[in-house]
């Protein structure tokens, strides 16, 4: 415990909000995904004049955030990560891939940046089978 709370001692005031940001948006994820469509969901994101963070940094700052949020799997933990890359700029691709484990499909969702996965390491035991691209839209793009 100790440990957990000076790191968060270490972070930055702009790590800080965007920890925060990451748990609020990891509580409201599983709910936006039962009422809307993935793609609408990824491509409602506009890019803000912020201070951007190393997109590696975003992905463990929004794992952190889902130790501490209800319902905060792969799915909702890759979209939030989507969501707050596209929000400072960072394009990227949410990835849905498949798996066989002890005789049972398993599926995964995770998130790269420029062609590496930056959720899990092990996203290579998976097939991909569905990739989308996260742009955000720029500030004067319609909606």
């Amino acid at each position: 415990m100790s440990r957990r709370l000076a790191e968060l001692r270490r972070l930055t005031a702009v790590e800080r909000r965007a920890l925060l940001r990451a748990w609020a948006l990891l509580l409201l994820a599983p709910l936006l995904l039962r009422v809307r469509p993935l793609p609408r969901l990824l491509g409602s994101t506009r890019a803000e004049r912020s201070v951007p963070l190393d997109p590696e940094r975003v992905a463990w700052l929004v794992g952190a955030a889902a130790r501490y949020a209800p319902g905060a799997h792969c799915l909702p933990v890759a979209l939030v990560t989507a969501w707050m890359l596209a929000r400072q700029g960072t394009p990227a691709t949410l990835r849905v891939g498949v798996a066989r484990h002890a005789g049972r499909l398993t599926a995964h969702a995770w998130l790269e940046h420029r062609g590496r996965p930056l959720l899990v390491a092990y996203a290579e035991a998976y097939a991909p089978i569905l990739a989308m691209a996260v742009t955000p839209q720029s500030e004067s793009a319609p909606r």
